[in-house]
């Protein structure tokens, strides 16, 4: 490949390392202000259900949040393809559409184990490094679900669990120590 496809290539992969980074953000914000805030109606559904058995699990009013976010995404690639100076769209929510496919092994599948076969995947046949990241990120947002607070982010909650006063030291240690296993 020459020097020339690769500079071509760099502001389509930026595009796509910003729309999945900055959805992590998008993810904080709209988890604390929207879904603990106006909408928390909505949302509570999911703190109650997250402990009900797999075969219990169904539809619940929270997933009405990655519903919304899957029709932004319909409207900015739509744009995207179709409206002029709009391509930059395409890479962009390409990233955002590879955060949210994340987002669910990790939250739904690994954490909540909503889809059977990647709570499986989780748990047998991952290296220790992934286990390590795995359970720290169940631990983290099992924290959240027992207070209600810190860490409102998905992916990276050792930013926000080092300051978190609501999560007791030696929980914390533990979400630390296994995000940074990576």
């Amino acid at each position: 490949m020459n020097t020339g496809v690769l500079a071509d290539l760099l502001p389509t992969v930026v595009l796509v390392l910003v729309g999945f980074l900055g959805m992590e953000l998008v993810t904080y914000v709209v988890h604390r202000f929207v879904m603990h805030g106006p909408l928390e109606r909505l949302h509570v559904s999911h703190h109650r259900n997250a402990a009900a058995e797999f075969a219990k699990k169904s539809f619940e009013p929270n997933d009405a949040f990655p519903l919304a976010f899957s029709a932004v995404v319909l409207v900015a690639m739509w744009a995207g393809f179709n409206l002029p100076g709009m391509q930059w769209l395409v890479p962009l929510f390409v990233g955002v559409t590879v955060y949210g496919v994340v987002y669910t092994v990790i939250h739904d599948g690994v954490i909540h184990g909503r889809v059977r076969w990647m709570n499986r995947f989780a748990n047998r046949g991952a290296s220790d490094s992934r286990k390590g990241i795995a359970e720290s990120l169940s631990l983290a947002h099992r924290a959240h679900h027992r207070t209600n607070a810190e860490p409102y982010g998905m992916l990276f909650p050792q930013l926000t669990m080092r300051r978190a006063a609501s999560v007791d030291e030696p929980q914390r240690e533990l979400v630390t120590r296994g995000a940074s296993a990576r």
